[in-house]
């Protein structure tokens, strides 16, 4: 609207000045030049009228500018100075699982046929920003396993294989004793980690961890989509602690990946590291957690909370609505004298237990909820979702699926985790 005002105003001061020239050659007499006097005056009075209404047109006019620039303040994409970080960019990160849910969904290291596709697009996507390919570290290893002959010919990634054939029986293999008669063959998949440093002014170092391996948009295509866009937009930008982004494979054959990755830091690497910050399965639970601690049942305490308690002061002053594992020794799980995980710990599932095993002080980032009974009745955090139960780990962990019953979830739980993240890796006074 403010563009209407100046137009508005320029008509009205050419109606003045037409009007102000009326008074034509030839007054000659006395009853013309009473008139012509009174004409003027009221020329004089019109002008003055018109002059205050311009005056209070403009004064109107300023008032629109000020609450439209006030307006565009609200609704316009945030403008970050170069150099700094955005506070969020939960879209962003929801773009790119969507992408992720459509084009990258079987990522199954051992059988996916677009696992080693997501590694490329891992890379391309910070090649876009500015990383160079070589920015993107590939830390090898292999895992061994046993796979049916049936699905030999199925493996995408590159493997080998003894040339042998074994028989199972519950959980061991033993070689079959005539060609032909085994069921298994055993594989040794080539796979890897992807790290990508971002350096600080310090040696002092947060590793964030999330996991490419799978299937769900979940689990953990919410993570993998968040950790990319966030170097994306830490590209140029200035932190205090050194910054360690691992995308771990083999997660959901047992954290394979996060633990080659732990067992390789050197003592220095240890030393320096501040906490790690696991990332998985942000898109579909009922409630944004976060985690943290190591519980001793012994002495009924929990210790090494320091990243919890740092992120959970923070969440607490943006505003974030972030929960934590309920259960305490003083609340203990429902059913239990002891709780099955105090709080504010977690249980060893996922990839920040390697590092925990080291000794490193964990954050682990999740969306689930731990008042309802997961599949084995149990209030393990299992449950995820009031509605529908488990989504993680079973077939309707997919985008539409997850939009059908739980509308803009993923996208608010990205903002919100996004928000969280971007606050810890700026961080420039973190007391461990």
């Amino acid at each position: 609207m403010k563009h209407l005002i100046k137009p508005i105003v320029a008509t009205s001061l050419c109606a003045c000045f037409a009007f102000g020239t009326f008074a034509g050659a030839g007054c000659n007499n006395t009853d013309q030049l009473d008139a012509l006097d009174n004409k003027s005056n009221s020329i004089v009075t019109s002008i003055e009228d018109l002059e205050s209404q311009i005056a209070s047109l403009q004064e109107e006019n300023d008032k629109l500018s000020a609450l439209l620039d006030k307006i565009g303040a609200e609704v316009l994409p945030e403008e970050v100075p170069e150099g700094k970080l955005a506070s969020n960019y939960g879209q962003e990160a929801y773009d790119k699982l969507v992408y992720l849910d459509k084009n990258v969904k079987d990522r199954d290291f051992i059988y996916g046929d677009k696992f080693e596709f997501c590694q490329k697009w891992i890379t391309w996507e910070l090649m876009k920003a500015g990383y160079s390919e070589d920015d993107v570290v590939y830390q090898n290893f292999d895992y061994t396993t046993y796979v049916k002959k049936a699905n030999e010919e199925a493996i995408t990634a590159d493997y080998d294989t003894d040339g042998k054939e074994y028989v199972r029986s519950g959980w061991s293999y033993t070689e079959a004793t005539e060609e032909g008669t085994g069921t298994h063959v055993k594989a040794t998949i080539h796979t890897a980690n992807l790290i990508v440093t971002h350096k600080g002014k310090t040696d002092k170092q947060i590793i964030i961890g999330a996991h490419y391996d799978g299937s769900g948009s979940g689990d953990n295509a919410s993570s993998v989509a968040l950790a990319v866009t966030t170097l994306q937009h830490l590209k140029g930008v200035e932190t205090e602690y050194t910054l360690k982004f691992v995308f771990f494979s083999a997660e959901e054959y047992g954290k394979y990946g996060s633990k080659h990755y732990a067992d390789n830091m050197s003592q220095e690497e240890i030393d320096n590291t501040l906490y790690m910050i696991n990332m998985d399965s942000l898109g579909c639970g009922d409630y944004t957690y976060i985690y943290g601690g190591v519980a001793d049942d012994d002495t009924k305490t929990v210790t090494k909370t320091e990243a919890f308690d740092n992120a959970m002061a923070i969440s607490k002053k943006l505003g974030l609505d972030m929960k934590s594992n309920p259960w305490t020794y003083d609340n203990p799980t429902p059913g239990y004298d002891t709780p099955l995980y105090a709080a504010p710990s977690t249980g060893d599932w996922s990839d920040h237990a390697p590092f925990k095993d080291k000794g490193i002080t964990y954050l682990y980032f999740e969306a689930t909820n731990w008042e309802i009974p997961g599949p084995l009745n149990e209030y393990d955090g299992y449950g995820e979702t009031y509605l529908v139960g488990m989504i993680m780990n079973t077939p309707k962990d997919y985008l539409e699926y997850i939009e059908t019953y739980f509308p803009g979830r993923p996208l608010s739980h990205l903002t919100t985790f996004s928000t969280l993240l971007n606050a810890l890796i700026t961080q420039t006074d973190y007391q461990a």
